[in-house]
């Protein structure tokens, strides 16, 4: 899927944090962009906050419980979503290309070892991504 955001990233086997942009991303791995040339197979560890700003005009409807005299009754609420927590994860490059329009490297990386609740974290941001983008299109082609 097609979102930018800032990424700090760390070599496995080099000291010092660097700054990159995320040009693409899924629930397996993210497209790096930056102007340093990475191997395939070296090891990164990424910190980076997914994008929320969006999540502001945004509204999901969500299925609650209200008790009742005769017992749990649902009910859909509009909410706006909770914003998307920091993520901290490691992933390998599996290839690197260069972008003529950006001048820059682009390495696609594939995530590895995910905690279930990051993997659950980058699909609600990907659902709800989505969505946005679907709402997006639809009031343009009013």
């Amino acid at each position: 899927m097609s979102v930018e955001f800032d990424v700090f990233y760390t070599l496995a086997e080099r000291p010092g944090r660097r700054f990159a942009r995320a040009t693409d991303l899924s629930a397996g791995g993210l497209r790096l962009s930056t102007d340093e040339d990475l191997l395939a197979g070296s090891v990164l560890e990424f910190d980076f906050e997914l994008p929320d700003d969006f999540l502001e005009g945004l509204t999901i409807e969500k299925e609650v419980f209200e008790q009742t005299p005769f017992g749990l009754r649902p009910e859909s609420v509009k909410t706006t979503p909770p914003p998307f927590k920091p993520m901290h994860m490691r992933a390998v490059v599996l290839s690197t290309f260069y972008l003529p329009a950006s001048r820059a490297l682009a390495h696609g990386t594939k995530f590895v070892d995910v905690e279930p609740e990051i993997k659950e974290e980058l699909q609600r941001f990907i659902h709800l991504w989505q969505l946005h983008q679907i709402r997006l299109r639809a009031e343009a082609n009013r």
